[in-house]
């Protein structure tokens, strides 16, 4: 008995700085994945990846305007010497000090075989790519919010079959101490019961401990105040069901899984680099013009100390010759990185099918057990009002009470479980599909 009130004061202790100075908020899932998209830090990364990946694209069209470049020298010019073929005569040629040249050239691409609109395909890839994993990241975080949410509901609803217990076990425990004053029960039948308040308070204040962790945790994702406490909305978020049909599921994780996509998206890259790197080979052809500025003219003997303005317009053609030899192997390597991308997609593919096919048997599983421990929860109250009835008219031993009232405890904890089961599989469901960012 010394032990059980050590116990109970231990659990109220623990209790009351829970319950002092929160924050109570009681929220829906829908309204949780709402707001971890405003305010999870890492889907608030992704979105700063989709920024920086946008801007990323109008670096990239920069290529197609033209390239104008200026440049400016002023410089001390020495004078020169003129020799003989054989060196010999030396004779100083004064020149102007003072020497300037100004030079401006505009050079417009015309032709790069493709290099430059595919530099401006892989960039749009690139954005792509950020916003797949912005996908992937809300995947992840919902799938993380409703794990904990789902297992914070089941261990408050735990928490009041275990609290029923404890105050009917307490009430059991009066009457028979009541009886045995009666002298009509047993010491050992009422330490019996005095171990069974003792078990159940320590479950009760595990539990409790097991809410505390799961409400950190969603407090956490979704950068609350630490001290707000957050109480699932379970009737809110309605009936949760969806066709377990196998082959739907598999063509819908087909088309919206982000991993899947994520691999597309690598292969679509992969190919526009392969054509960047195959563009070597193609000569490049552009259109140029400038104006070059300078003085003095030396180019003439003596030296005239004057400015000399010349301008030029024509057509540029380059060829990187050596690409002929270098440009074969790159293109290799991008063959060989798309062949590991599509193996890799088969592996995933077959990894996803498998999960999808066990989550399916789970979710079906899960639902037939529900209904069945809607039942067994009716069949243990009627065995437990029927084996009170019995018990409080000395027509029932006190085993009989115990069984039964395991009996109800274990339905009812049951119950709890196989509610929670089916929601989380349905989440499982999506989130293995791709498609839980959608909800």
């Amino acid at each position: 008995m010394t032990k059980t009130i050590k116990l109970l004061m231990m659990f109220v202790v623990m209790s009351v700085p829970y319950s002092y100075g929160h924050e109570i908020r009681q929220m829906s899932i829908g309204e949780l994945f709402t707001l971890a998209n405003q305010r999870n830090p890492d889907i608030g990364a992704t979105d700063a990846a989709i920024t920086a990946a946008l801007q990323g694209e109008a670096v990239a069209r920069n290529a197609r305007m033209p390239q104008i470049n200026a440049s400016l020298t002023l410089s001390y010019l020495g004078d020169g010497t003129i020799l003989d073929r054989d060196f010999g005569n030396a004779m100083r040629d004064r020149l102007p000090h003072f020497s300037n040249t100004l030079g401006v050239e505009l050079y417009q691409p015309v032709y790069t075989g493709g290099a430059i609109s595919s530099g401006v395909r892989l960039a749009e890839k690139g954005t792509e790519m950020a916003g797949n994993n912005r996908t992937i990241s809300v995947n992840s975080v919902r799938m993380a919010i409703a794990t904990n949410y789902l297992e914070l509901a089941k261990n408050r609803n735990l928490l009041k079959v275990y609290d029923e217990n404890i105050r009917l076990t307490e009430k059991l425990l009066g009457e028979m101490k009541a009886k045995h004053s009666q002298g009509v029960v047993l010491k050992n039948d009422i330490t019996r019961y005095e171990l069974r308040l003792s078990s159940l308070s320590y479950d009760r204040l595990a539990t409790e401990n097991a809410i505390r962790i799961f409400n950190n945790n969603l407090v956490s994702l979704l950068g609350f105040d630490a001290n707000t406490e957050i109480v699932p909305d379970i009737d809110a978020d309605g009936l949760l069901t969806s066709e377990a049909d196998m082959h739907s599921w598999l063509e819908t994780a087909s088309e919206h899984s982000p991993s899947l996509k994520s691999l597309d998206i690598s292969a679509d890259i992969e190919r526009l680099n392969r054509k960047v790197a195959h563009s070597e080979y193609i000569p490049k052809i552009g259109l140029v013009a400038g104006d070059n500025f300078l003085g003095p003219v030396t180019f003439e003997v003596p030296a005239l100390n004057k400015n000399y303005n010349a301008w030029f317009v024509g057509v540029n053609v380059k060829w990187n010759i050596s690409s002929l030899f270098t440009t074969p192997k790159s293109i290799k390597k991008h063959d060989f990185e798309l062949a590991r991308i599509r193996s890799e997609r088969e592996a995933m593919t077959s990894g996803i099918e498998r999960r999808i096919n066990e989550a399916v048997i789970l979710y079906r599983q899960s639902v037939e057990r529900l209904e069945i421990e809607r039942k067994n929860v009716q069949l243990a109250e009627e065995n437990y009002a029927v084996v009170s009835n019995r018990f409080d008219n000395q027509l029932a031993l006190l085993t009989d009470m115990l069984d039964a009232s395991n009996a109800r405890l274990d339905a009812g904890v049951r119950l709890v479980n196989a509610e929670i089961s089916t929601r989380f599989y349905y989440y499982q469901l999506h989130y293995i599909a791709g498609t839980l960012s959608t909800l």
